[in-house]
This record gives structure tokens, sequence and C-alpha cells, in this order.
């Protein structure tokens, strides 16, 4: 497992979460999938994942659980797919919407 992810799960399992689910991605990203109620832990381990310099953490709230937070970090061991005009970087937000964004911390 990658260093990355071993420190996020071990970071998580410093605060209130409720599940943690770690898998490959779409385009062989590996992410963790981090749920809980609390905004605090939601802020700590977001702020905490940035700081490794992860791929992109996205949050979502969700009204059943709460917050999802997912981490995202390259598998170096997949190859690529180039997006098909020659270009191989990739725009993530073309497939997930960011929530947190909208979500207001007060």
């Amino acid at each position: 497992m990658q260093t990355e992810r071993k420190k996020i799960l071990q970071y998580a399992l410093d605060h209130e979460i409720g599940d943690v689910h770690t898998y490959s991605g779409y385009r062989g990203d590996l992410i963790v999938k981090i749920t809980t109620k609390q905004k605090a832990s939601v802020l700590a381990i977001r702020e905490f994942a940035l700081s490794l310099g992860v791929k992109e953490v996205i949050v979502k709230q969700n009204t059943v659980e709460g917050y999802e937070i997912y981490c995202v970090t390259p598998d170096e061991n997949v190859y690529g797919l180039k997006a098909g005009d020659g270009d191989d970087t990739v725009n993530h937000s073309e497939y997930i919407e960011d929530t947190w964004t909208k979500t207001t911390l007060n």
C-alpha cells in the first residue's frame, strides 16, 4: 500500500469516523473513502491529506452518512490512459462534482 494512503488511514483513525473504504478508482487511481458526521474531522482529514501532496481530495455531503471524503492518489503501477487529444492530463472535474466548495464552514 502506498505511504500516503497508510498515513491517511492512520490519521483518520484518530478522529470521529464512521467507515473507511479503500479501492481502485476510475483511470487507475487509488482511493481512500472516509465517512464521518463531524465537520471538524472533515476539515482535519482534508487538510492532512492535502499536506501529503495527494492528487485530489473531494468532500461530498450526504444526508444519511454526513460527509464522504475521497482522497485520490495515483497508482504508480498502472499506466495512464491518454485523454484522446494527445494530452496525457485528465481533468477530473469533468467526472466528479465537489460539493464541499458549496458548503459553508460556519
